[in-house]
């Protein structure tokens, strides 16, 4: 149930020169589940001074050691001093170039602080994986290809999140007439991923395993075959791309359930019973895949899953950190990255984790959220906790078989999934890693007096 709206034609004057206005509406799936944002391009090729170590991962040591990235845009809104106005900054140039704090257009952001752009600068040069969304109707203007080629050289490695059906999947599956959009849409990656020399990756169809399609055999097998045959062309008409298949952890989360299906101790720990939900699926493409992936996502509020009520009036619900596991939620990326790596003797990548950090308390019992009521760094400390943990069992995750992850969201968003199904609801706005002084959709972008949640930065990006 994710509308796209997405206004192309405004997106043609970007990175590293100047400002232009995009809307993106993107709405959920069941239980915890996400929004994305879009990513922004450019058609303008500005080259950076800097230069970087050329890094030298080969495929196998690439898929056997152990990296961060970030997501999900080419380019980041940012709200300028000129009123109404945004400045777009490319996600190349918060990892190369060394002099962004004095780039003569982001100094024209909003409360720019030199000092924090600078500082970020140096931690995101330590990254490795690249995160860039491609939706249904993706355009290669949105990227500065020169950009993304300057920075695999250095050694960096794009991500492709192809997500073309997506939340259209709730409603089952793609007629005759999508699927031969679709197959022409393959030819078009193709083409654009051929002309970047060096590794790439493509996760196809993030969130795959919505229930319309697991409910029958049938379903779960035509999909196989429509993402198997994508595949195929893609791998024909391109070389160096590592493919994979991304399913949602959707599964129990409450460390007071303790059902046996589980699998564990208690449901916060995993859901085995969820996870096997997707064999015919992986099984049938296991072949063509050469890693698994999952998604993480959690908000301390959200619509309800079980009465998520419409479009425009939906219906809150809150929990407790108990309900939703946050604290044991390391122990179960562990968990589900030995279950799925144990299944299908692949290695297994995290591509996209959001901690949404506003919480919401109903102190007035009216079922609505009101502003009074959201505490925008309520679960700072709880989303600083999981980085923490996850840095600090980086080598246990490796051996259980994963070899990377990244944060799904940069910087906050005041206009994250604006006009969308937005299943966050307002806790949409605070699902990065890193905060600024707008806080929700009155804001139109970003402002420039970033700040990092926690010590997230220094977990993820720390050499």
């Amino acid at each position: 149930m994710r509308k796209q709206i997405t206004l192309f034609t405004l997106l043609l004057l970007l990175i590293g020169c100047g400002s232009t206005e995009s809307t993106t509406a993107l709405s959920p799936d069941q239980n915890h589940t996400t929004t994305k944002q879009e990513n922004n391009q450019t058609t303008t090729s500005s080259e950076d001074n800097t230069t970087l170590p050329i890094q030298t991962d080969s495929n196998k040591s690439l898929l056997t050691s152990f990296h961060t990235g970030f997501g999900g845009s080419f380019a980041y809104a940012f709200s300028a001093t000129e009123e109404n106005k945004k400045i777009w900054v490319s996600s190349i140039d918060l990892v190369m170039d060394d002099n962004i704090a004095y780039h003569p257009t982001y100094q024209k952001i909003k409360n720019f602080d030199a000092l924090a752009f600078g500082n970020l600068q140096k931690q995101l040069k330590h990254t490795k994986f690249l995160i860039y969304w491609l939706s249904e109707g993706w355009q290669e203007s949105w990227f500065n290809r020169a950009k993304i080629q300057k920075a695999m050289d250095a050694g960096y490695v794009p991500v492709f999140v192809y997500w073309y059906f997506g939340d259209k999947l709730l409603y089952g599956l793609p007629d005759s007439t999508k699927q031969a959009q679709y197959r022409e849409n393959n030819i078009k990656l193709a083409n654009f991923l051929q002309k970047l020399d060096g590794q790439k990756m493509v996760i196809m169809e993030p969130e795959f395993n919505k229930q319309s399609i697991l409910k029958s055999e049938e379903n779960q097998h035509k999909l196989a075959s429509i993402l198997a045959k994508a595949i195929d062309t893609i791998k024909t008409h391109t070389k160096e791309v590592l493919f994979s298949l991304a399913m949602t952890d959707a599964g129990r989360r409450g460390v007071n359930q303790t059902d046996l299906n589980c699998g564990y101790e208690n449901c916060a720990l995993g859901d085995q019973y969820a996870w096997a939900k997707t064999d015919i699926i992986y099984n049938d493409l296991i072949d063509k895949l050469d890693f698994i992936s999952y998604q993480e996502m959690l908000g301390q509020f959200s619509r309800n899953p079980t009465n998520p009520g419409t479009w425009n009036t939906p219906n809150p619900i809150a929990y407790s950190d108990e309900q939703l596991g946050i604290e044991l939620l390391a122990k179960r990326i562990n968990n589900l990255t030995k279950f799925l790596k144990k299944r299908y003797n692949k290695p297994v990548f995290l591509p996209y984790i959001s901690i949404a950090t506003a919480t919401w308390d109903d102190t007035n019992n009216n079922k609505t959220i009101e502003e009074i009521e959201i505490n925008y760094e309520g679960w700072e400390e709880q989303a600083n906790h999981v980085y923490e943990q996850l840095t600090q069992e980086k080598s246990t995750l490796q051996e259980s078989g994963l070899f990377g992850f990244a944060p799904m969201a940069l910087f906050d968003n005041p206009r994250h999934d604006y006009g969308g199904y937005q299943y966050f609801m307002q806790n949409e706005y605070h699902i990065g890693i890193l905060k600024s002084g707008a806080k929700d959709e009155k804001d139109i972008a970003t402002h420039g007096d970033i700040q990092p949640k926690g010590n997230i930065l220094k977990y993820l990006f720390t050499p």
